[in-house]
């Protein structure tokens, strides 16, 4: 084990926070299995589908409202008031999701997509507060394959307990892993980051100054200062505009097209394999992410990107399944190491009173369109075809990924030079 990967596991502050973002990854991706077992054989799958967009939607309107929440209030605070209205949704699926009028069922549903509204950009922007800088690129690295890692889990054991127990047994199986998440981040207890800034300054509990604006104005007035914050930095507004593009014409469309195009080509099974093959893939490049050191870390988190064209080109044209798989690995493996590398350039770039709203700004600019990217890919793909929408996905992928690089800053993901002059992968020491 390396000796940064060993000083992070080696933290207890870490490691709790660590152990809270893993139950609640698991319990995500377990809710989802079960509410569809729970929804679609009574109420069909239109009313799940209806569910999870409005969950969706709730999210997506919420998000840099959960920003600004993060950055004006302690943020294991807020990750726990979040984890209490996920837990609220939960029973109200367990309650609603088989029968009963579809009104509550629906309530359940925004109520968890607040929840995970306040969650992500505190998630996010509190890891700076638990790591130090040195560590912090190794931090997201762990983050993002532990993610991937959690939500292969949470459905592999939702799969496993559906089979032996029924779905409102296997949900209370989330709300316990809800319930170690809540205990760590109570555990945890994070000062609000404006008095932990201003040295006392901000005084109450909540962290806002004297004479600032309360209520809906006030949460309006600071998420126009994170927007000011981006518009500053040219190459940050351009990079999550990318996102956007990516997200519409390749990332999103995937979640439809590839299942198709594999269960079509080769099986039912086929997309288990190229599921598998993906995950892998993510895990690997995540990790790989967090070892790059280099004066031009966009320059790197683009030709990480530059792979996933292959899952278009293995759309378009019939190849062997292994080639698919390799294709989605490539592809997701890049993507890994494109999100350590952001994310951690994002960190070092803003201060960490915004960095709540710089996040939720992030993660509303890269799936905010993604409902949309579902809804119309369908469509598409009956008038133009799977191989002529691959090949529109394949361009749009490889002009915005090297095109940003235009943008000043883009390549060094930093506004100003960083100290690092070389580039280089930190090598492993042996034993």
């Amino acid at each position: 084990m390396r000796p940064d990967m060993r000083a992070l596991l080696g933290s207890r502050r870490y490691l709790a926070f660590w152990l809270g973002q893993v139950t609640s990854t698991v319990g995500n991706q377990l809710t989802v299995v079960v509410l569809a077992a729970l929804v679609v054989p009574d109420r069909g799958p239109g009313v799940f589908g209806l569910v999870l967009a409005v969950e969706s939607a709730f999210m997506g309107v919420l998000l840099l409202a959960g920003g600004v929440v993060a950055d004006r209030y302690s943020r294991s605070t807020v990750m726990a008031v979040a984890d209490v209205l996920r837990l609220a949704g939960i029973v109200g699926f367990l309650l609603f999701a088989s029968e009963g009028p579809l009104a509550p069922l629906l309530v359940a549903a925004a109520v968890t997509g607040a929840g995970a509204a306040l969650y992500e950009p505190a998630h996010r922007a509190a890891l700076t507060q638990v790591v130090p800088e040195e560590l912090r690129q190794q931090a997201y690295a762990l983050d993002v394959s532990t993610k991937r890692i959690g939500s292969m889990a949470g459905a592999l054991l939702a799969g496993l307990m559906l089979a032996g127990i029924s779905p409102p047994k296997t949900l209370l199986v989330d709300v316990a892993t809800f319930v170690v998440s809540l205990i760590t981040l109570v555990w945890l207890r994070l000062p609000p980051v404006r008095a932990a800034v201003d040295a006392g300054e901000a005084g109450d509990a909540g962290g806002m100054r004297e004479g600032e604006p309360g209520g809906l104005r006030g949460m309006l007035t600071e998420a126009r200062e994170g927007l000011v914050e981006v518009r500053r930095r040219p190459w940050v507004s351009v990079l999550m505009l990318q996102g956007t593009v990516q997200v519409f014409f390749l990332f999103a469309p995937n979640y439809i097209l590839v299942p198709m195009v594999s269960q079509t080509r080769y099986g039912l099974n086929a997309f288990g394999w190229v599921s598998a093959a993906t995950l892998a893939g993510s895990v690997v490049g995540s990790l790989l992410g967090g070892r790059v050191s280099s004066s031009r870390p966009g320059l790197w988190a683009m030709n990480a990107l530059a792979p996933c064209v292959l899952t278009p080109v293995c759309l378009a044209v019939d190849v062997p399944l292994w080639m698919f798989c390799l294709a989605g690995a490539a592809g997701s493996a890049g993507v890994g190491c494109f999100m350590v590398l952001w994310y951690s350039s994002l960190q070092k770039e803003f201060p960490e009173r915004v960095q709540g709203r710089v996040f939720a700004l992030e993660g509303l600019a890269s799936f905010g369109l993604q409902p949309i990217a579902l809804a119309v890919t369908p469509v598409l793909v009956r008038f133009v075809g799977v191989a002529s929408f691959a090949v529109l996905a394949a361009v749009v992928l490889l002009v915005s990924t090297y095109g940003v690089l235009a943008v000043p800053g883009t390549a060094r993901f930093a506004t100003r030079t960083r100290s690092v002059t070389e580039v280089s992968v930190k090598p492993s020491p042996r034993g």
